[in-house]
């Protein structure tokens, strides 16, 4: 059987109290367990340590997951970042209980020690799955992700959830009330098509 790991730690805080921050964790992983209940052999959960973790049924499914939670921490105008490690795991449908559980087990102490490491580096995304060349094509293309997406500023995002809802530079004009040469502007700044490219690019690896 084929599945990934997805595990997340929060990486910084900006702006956001600590106090407040495990509660706006379990919101948001709470929305993706209802929209993508279908995809999760095991839902997130979130530890007192701000990480969570959870088992999904594919990589498509687990690609799309990671920008939703990128997404969502924007429209909500979340100030933290995350560093997110996706690992493939698999393992044989007849083998015992027992058994499977140990190889779960260390299945997900190899996935820490993966998020650990990323810890390390400015990176905030690795992705491993059963295809190095495809892992390496991923990382890649998530690294352009990341610069794009960390540009951002807390200020941008209600330009940048409005954007990414409409995708028309003349309709994000009209909702904040501003010419659409100013739109247009906004949406070369904010970089958006270069965004929208390297996620479509992605998630159709």
């Amino acid at each position: 059987m084929e599945h990934f790991i997805l595990m997340a730690e929060v990486k910084s805080l900006g702006s956001s109290a600590m106090g407040s921050i495990e509660k706006d964790l379990k919101n948001v992983t709470a929305v993706m367990n209802k929209i993508h209940k279908k995809h999760f052999i095991t839902g997130f959960e979130v530890t007192d340590k701000l990480e969570f973790q959870a088992i999904i049924s594919g990589l498509q499914a687990a690609l799309e997951i990671i920008f939703d939670i990128e997404e969502c921490l924007i429209e909500n105008a979340l100030d933290f970042k995350l560093k997110q490690v996706l690992y493939h795991h698999s393992f044989k449908v007849k083998r015992s209980w027992h058994s499977a559980h140990e190889n779960l087990a260390l299945a997900m102490i190899d996935a820490r020690e993966r998020l650990q490491s990323i810890k390390k580096t400015d990176s905030r995304f690795l992705i491993a799955t059963n295809n190095e060349k495809r892992s390496l094509y991923l990382n890649n293309l998530f690294f352009i992700y990341e610069d794009y997406v960390d540009s951002w500023k807390k200020s941008d995002f209600e330009y940048v959830s409005a954007f990414l809802n409409n995708k028309n530079y003349k309709d994000v004009s009209k909702q904040f009330n501003i010419n659409v040469s100013s739109g247009w502007r906004r949406e070369r700044t904010l970089k958006m098509k270069q965004y929208y490219t390297v996620k479509e690019m992605i998630l159709s690896s």
